[in-house]
């Protein structure tokens, strides 16, 4: 029994540290987050989307035959949101001022830093799917039972890699000037931009390549 349970949390963990790859645009959004403002608005912005990770982790692994036919339904719906969520992120980003290291109101930011993280990773739902292929590939499926455990070795996967990827970050930041800082920011900015238009544009390419049922 022990060996199963011990079992289940380093699968979730895998799990945890396969979603915590900084590559999506909620990655890029946290490591902007971490460039600009520093380590621990990163990190927070960083737990909001582990939070994200961990719920759906449980959704898919409790009721995974629902999940799979409600994706199937909604998930043209779910990328058009995405995309256009993305879009206006990048956009608002790309035209306000870049503030390095904010010092007013940090408490408040700090808060909505982590809301954010969970908002933006959480209104992509098609991400269960990748979770779904995860447990496919870890035997998870047949672990119904040790839903505890698969939560937190889900949040120290994330909770790790997102640890490990702000120290490294922070590290190699000393060594940017702020102009570069302000660059990179916008850049992070126009990469989630296009992450949005990517989505929008896999969207209209699906329906347009379809063929039609008569």
């Amino acid at each position: 029994m022990i060996y199963l349970l011990t079992a289940t949390f380093f699968k979730g963990a895998i799990t945890g540290l396969i979603l915590s790859f900084p590559f999506g645009p909620v990655g890029f959004y946290c490591m902007e987050k971490t460039l600009t403002e520093g380590r621990k608005e990163g990190y927070v912005t960083a737990l909001g989307m582990i939070t994200s990770d961990v719920i759906y982790g449980m959704v898919a692994f409790l009721f995974v035959n629902f999940v799979d036919d409600f994706i199937f339904r909604y998930e043209t719906l779910c990328k058009i949101a995405v995309g256009i969520l993305l879009i206006l992120l990048g956009v608002k980003k790309l035209k306000s001022p870049v503030l390095l290291d904010k010092t007013i109101e940090k408490g408040y930011n700090i808060i909505q830093n982590y809301f954010v993280g969970l908002g933006l990773a959480s209104i992509n739902i098609t991400g269960i799917l990748t979770i779904l292929g995860i447990y496919t590939l870890l035997g998870l499926v047949r672990d119904q039972d040790n839903y505890l455990y698969l939560a937190l070795g889900i949040a120290t996967g994330g909770v790790t890699s997102w640890f490990f990827t702000v120290n490294i970050i922070c590290f190699f930041r000393r060594f940017i000037t702020d102009d570069l800082l302000v660059k990179l920011s916008r850049i992070a900015s126009f990469i989630i931009m296009t992450f949005g238009i990517i989505t929008l544009g896999s969207v209209s390419y699906t329906h347009l390549t379809l063929p039609t049922i008569r």
